[in-house]
């Protein structure tokens, strides 16, 4: 793993989540399904916006997600839902992202020597967020 500060992680990991759930929410004509992720992308959105305000307040520039990652996350999103929007198919690729940044985070705090407790504390919360949504996704697959 590429060495950044555990604050960097969350401010990415959602940074990725709210590229990647209006693209996903478009795609779906569920509105249950629509609502459960605008949901998510809410409690995305405010654990980024602490994550921005961290970073200032302890003069750490934030480092984007790498537009490459981006442009690599929408076109595989694209990719497979040309043939299954399915709601279920849909809840699948969301738990897989959310998974995957589930593993980073968690890596990262086991990587992370004495973390900042504001820090711990936010990716903490992260972690819990995204815990309760793929519980809350299970129930559309």
């Amino acid at each position: 793993m590429k060495k950044l500060s555990l604050l960097n992680h969350v401010y990415q990991n959602t940074q990725m989540g709210l590229e990647s759930l209006p693209l996903l929410k478009s795609k779906s004509q569920d509105t249950t399904f629509q609502k459960a992720i605008d949901h998510q992308y809410r409690e995305y959105k405010q654990i980024n916006q602490r994550a921005q305000n961290l970073m200032k307040k302890k003069h750490i520039t934030p480092k984007d997600v790498r537009p490459t990652a981006k442009m690599s996350a929408t076109v595989m999103t694209n990719m497979k839902t040309l043939m299954d929007r399915s709601t279920s198919h849909l809840a699948e690729m969301v738990i897989q992202g959310n998974t995957m940044g589930v593993t980073q985070i968690t890596r990262a705090l086991h990587e992370t020597k004495a973390p900042d407790a504001e820090v711990k504390a936010l990716a903490q919360q992260l972690l819990k967020t995204t815990d309760n949504n793929l519980q809350a996704l299970r129930k559309f697959l």
